[in-house]
């Protein structure tokens, strides 16, 4: 009799024991309070509190299995954000918009989408895309995105990081910057993009090492160059506002790699103008954006501004 319940037992904890030692794929945080269910639309299994943190072990489009409390069971996909890769090389963060290289204009034209009031652009400016199959090529904008067409620009496919030779470009991303963001102070805002961008550019980082942004540009005063600013806060400015837009535009760049992701904080639950929800990435006092280079190779950080134009590149050095 003791046999068999031990065997009775062992069979009952098998399910938990294999979910503990079950590779999660991401950590990420609940949105609101919800519940961890047996299964898609089963029974409750616990309360999952709003701004919980979880294991993620598989997503899915409606539905992701995650690990919660010692417990493996199911909750809504869209109740989860924050989403840190816990292996860049396997699991890309859902929701991440894609770029797939860079391009520069021919001539002078205007570019706007969404809530972007847009700006004028001029022959030369350089800006990180994704092809379409009709040759016309979408260009992230704040929320929205818009689309150039293949004669107004020349583009240049990322390279393949597994087979990229010394000074390829590997990944990137653009966001646009200028007066509808800067509520009368546009150009002290742009100042301190361009002071952020003079700061890392050209930063080498090694195989394994350790890119932390406010090591290169805190902290964020008027001693350290930095001018008052728009940003997010109580009395929403500050100075060095418009840095966290510089971060924001790497932190979507590092996404396109196989990077290991530390350290980064958003803004607010709501999100920013210049980025997709929960893909922005602030610093200042209390927050860093921190990455360590998993690829087999060095890297070097391009940071280029150019009159409203904010194109973070990523080259194999």
């Amino acid at each position: 009799m003791k046999k068999m319940t031990a065997v009775l037992l062992l069979f009952l904890l098998l399910p938990i024991f294999a979910a503990a030692e079950e590779k999660a794929q991401y950590e990420a945080v609940s949105s609101r309070d919800t519940y961890l269910v047996e299964s898609p639309g089963g029974r409750s299994l616990a309360p999952i509190p709003d701004r919980s943190r979880l294991q993620v072990l598989e997503v899915g489009e409606e539905w992701s299995r995650v690990y919660f409390e010692e417990q493996t069971g199911y909750c809504k996909t869209k109740y989860l954000y924050h989403f840190l890769s816990l292996d860049p090389f396997a699991c890309q963060v859902p929701g991440m918009q894609r770029v797939t290289g860079f391009a520069s204009f021919n001539a002078v034209g205007h570019i706007a989408g969404d809530k972007f009031n847009g700006m004028d652009v001029k022959p030369g400016q350089v800006f990180c895309v994704e092809k379409e199959e009709d040759e016309t090529y979408r260009v992230p904008v704040w929320r929205g995105e818009t689309q150039v067409h293949r004669a107004e620009v020349t583009y240049y496919p990322f390279a393949d990081w597994q087979t990229a030779a010394s000074g390829d470009v590997i990944g990137g991303f653009t966001t646009f910057y200028g007066d509808q963001q800067g509520k009368g102070r546009a150009r002290e805002r742009e100042h301190n993009i361009v002071l952020g961008c003079e700061r890392i550019n050209e930063t080498v980082i090694k195989v394994d090492g350790y890119f932390s942004f406010n090591d290169l540009c805190a902290p964020y005063s008027q001693n350290n160059g930095y001018q008052y600013a728009p940003n997010i806060s109580n009395d929403g400015f500050g100075y060095g506002g418009g840095v966290c837009q510089l971060t924001t535009t790497l932190y979507n760049a590092v996404l396109q790699l196989p990077l290991q992701v530390d350290e980064w904080a958003l803004h607010r639950y709501t999100g920013i103008q210049y980025a997709p929800q929960f893909f922005d990435a602030a610093v200042g006092s209390y927050s860093d954006f921190t990455f360590q280079n998993t690829l087999p190779y060095a890297i070097r950080i391009l940071a280029v501004p150019q009159d409203g134009v904010l194109t973070v590149l990523i080259l194999k050095d």
